[in-house]
């Protein structure tokens, strides 16, 4: 059965607080893996996690949904400006009529 969460290009939104402390190129790497997940699932849940770490060298971003479970870990070169989102949380949720990227905090 395909999923009714389709987190649809023309409906995307994001909160201040992404606009304000996530950079532009990691705003549009998370959309894309989300995009990535659409067209190569049927079943996607509302909620999808993304979660940063900074490392020794590099940054970690981990991309999770639980409802079907699924993980990824992405290795991201690590540039200065990306420290501050160290253990950072995000949440995009699709409510099926828009997609709303949003800080765990502003949750």
């Amino acid at each position: 059965m395909p999923s009714k969460y389709t987190f649809d290009t023309k409906t995307r939104y994001l909160t201040k607080g992404i606009s304000e402390q996530v950079p532009l190129e990691l705003q549009l790497f998370m959309w894309s893996e989300i995009d990535k997940l659409v067209r190569t699932t049927d079943t996607l849940d509302y909620l999808q996690v993304f979660e940063f770490n900074v490392k020794d060298n590099y940054m970690e971003l981990e991309h999770r949904q639980e409802v079907p479970t699924y993980k990824k870990i992405h290795k991201l070169k690590l540039l200065e400006a990306y420290h501050v989102l160290d253990k950072m949380k995000i949440f995009v949720i699709d409510d099926i009529d828009h997609s709303t990227m949003l800080l765990a905090i502003e949750y």
